[in-house]
This record gives C-alpha cells, sequence and structure tokens, in this order.
C-alpha cells in the first residue's frame, strides 16, 4: 500500500483556489474533484506506519507555515494520475521533498527515485485521465488573483483518492506569527 505525505493549503487559500476552479469542473469532467488542495512531496510504499509517523513528526517539527507560487497554467502528473495548477519558484518544495526522499530513504523506507523528486510540483485539483484538453484551457488563476497560497500543514494519506477517511496523520506546522 502507498502512502503518500501531502502539504495542504490553508482554508483562505483553498477558498481563493475552489472559486478560481469552480467552472472548471464542467470543461474537465474529472474523475474525483478533491477537496483537499495541497502538493504531493513524497510517496512511501509498504512503510510501517508507526514508525513512518514518528520520523516525519521529528523531521516536521521545526517547519513553519510556507508560501508557494502558484501559476494558473494546468498539468497533468502521469505518475499520480492527477490534474493541478503548476507550481513555480518551488525551491523551497523542492528541498523540503529532497530531505523527505532522503531521511525515509535512509531509515529504510521504499520512496520515489531521485528524478522523479526533481520534477517540477503541482497543485493537486483532480484525479483523473484527461491530459488531452488541458492545453487548450486558458489559465485557471487571472492576473488579479492572490497566487501565493500558504501551506499550514501536512497529512500522510492511505491512498489517494481525496476522501476523509484517507487521511492518516495531521502534522501542523508551526505559525510565525505566535511567539
Amino acid at each position: 500500500m502507498k502512502y503518500y505525505l501531502v502539504a495542504l493549503l490553508d482554508r483562505n487559500s483553498g477558498k481563493i483556489i475552489e472559486n478560481a476552479t469552480r467552472n472548471l469542473v464542467k470543461k474537465l469532467r474529472p474523475q474525483k474533484k478533491t477537496s483537499y488542495y495541497g502538493v504531493i512531496m513524497e510517496v512511501i510504499e509498504d512503510p510501517d506506519p508507526a514508525k513512518l509517523e514518528q520520523i516525519l513528526k521529528d523531521m516536521i517539527k521545526p517547519i513553519r507555515y510556507f508560501r508557494i507560487d502558484v501559476k494558473g497554467n494546468l498539468v497533468f502528473d502521469e505518475d499520480n494520475k492527477t490534474i493541478g495548477l503548476e507550481v513555480v519558484n518551488f525551491g523551497y518544495l523542492k528541498r523540503l521533498s529532497r530531505k523527505f526522499n532522503t531521511m525515509l530513504g535512509l531509515h529504510g523506507f521504499k520512496v520515489r527515485t531521485e528524478e522523479s523528486v526533481e520534477n517540477a510540483a503541482q497543485l493537486v485539483l483532480f484525479s483523473g485521465e484527461r491530459a488531452k484538453e488541458l492545453d487548450k484551457i486558458e489559465p485557471v488563476l487571472k492576473a488579479g488573483d492572490d497566487k501565493l497560497f500558504r501551506v499550514d500543514r501536512f497529512e500522510l494519506w492511505k491512498n489517494l483518492n481525496f476522501k476523509k477517511e484517507s487521511v492518516y496523520t495531521v502534522f501542523d506546522l508551526v505559525d510565525p506569527n505566535i511567539i
């Protein structure tokens, strides 16, 4: 069974994305629409959940809220079969993803290859197989929309079906505004 470590947006950022993508569901007709908007940081195969949770808790403890820069173009991820928005300037995300990949690999977990970690990040919107029509759709986020979205937590998912039952553990990040 695969487990997914996902960096999730806060509520305000999620509402902005939801309003911007409301009409997109009619055009794409995806298999599933996600109620959570986030970036897949790591995919772990057949882990010991208790050991994985403890290691992730220690790794995530010093991480604070951070922002991701999202472009309005739709992209398709063939590995996870998801449709999402392209994340640009993802240096911090890439660094975190590499850290998770390296540390979990050192602890004996089966993780993604380093080449797949280096690929562009994606803010997941839908689950589906429709990659053909994405080129024809104009950018989802308009010029006036706020394109910096805040990530406030990580979640460990049992599977990628975007249901509440699939959430295994929630790791809240440190709020930098609270001392």
